[in-house]
């Protein structure tokens, strides 16, 4: 029946043995077998084993990490850098960039909370967001200058007025357009930034 005491040794090995992996898979084994004989020798000199007398056993040993520090130096073998974890929250903050008004104000509040682009990344995500803004001043100015004109011609019935329309002009076109184009390049802006802060931490010193 596993013990409290058995599960702490479980524990103590199985983490020395992942922060071991990076030896030769010979050496890796000749440690885990001296602290395993180291461990038992000891557990044998207990007497009556508890589980307090385990746990200051493996104090004494030293924390795995430590143990494969060492370990590593003496065989000159240098640990590879972590890999950056995914960005989770920038990412994110990326994309509802793109979806119109709400969307784009919780993204906007991620931009800002990141510590990961500069302010001027920030402001330029925020500039392109707000051009939804534009667009509904763009719908506004296409709907007043399409409203029906009320004039009076020989072509109209009596006592009924002859309708004209004008089209959207340029500026409104572009009012309404800019939200389709202006957040996509700003979350591509803010993403190649992003992919570059990330590739520079995760290169190695020189």
């Amino acid at each position: 029946m596993t013990t409290e005491a058995d599960a702490l040794i479980l524990r103590y090995h199985q983490d020395l043995e992942g922060e071991l992996r990076d030896l030769p898979a010979n050496r890796r084994q000749e440690l885990l077998d001296e602290v395993g004989e180291h461990i038992a020798a000891a557990r044998a000199a207990l007497g009556p084993e508890t589980e307090a007398g385990v746990r200051t056993t493996l104090e004494r040993l030293g924390d795995p990490a430590d143990i494969a520090a060492e370990a590593r130096e003496r065989s000159g073998v240098q640990r590879p850098p972590a890999r950056p974890a995914t960005p989770w929250l920038e990412v994110i903050a990326v994309v509802l960039l793109v979806i119109p008004f709400a969307g784009w104000v919780v993204g906007v509040v991620l931009v800002w909370i990141s510590r990961l682009w500069t302010t001027r990344d920030k402001l330029i995500g925020t500039l392109g967001g707000m051009s939804w803004v534009l667009a509904g001043l763009g719908v506004v100015m296409a709907e007043v200058t399409s409203t029906p004109l009320a004039q009076s011609g020989s072509d109209s019935p009596v006592g009924q007025p002859h309708l004209e329309t004008t089209g959207p002009g340029l500026l409104e076109v572009v009012l309404v357009a800019a939200p389709f184009v202006l957040p996509v390049l700003a979350a591509i802006y803010l993403g190649i930034r992003l992919r570059g802060r990330g590739a520079a931490a995760s290169a190695p010193p020189s």
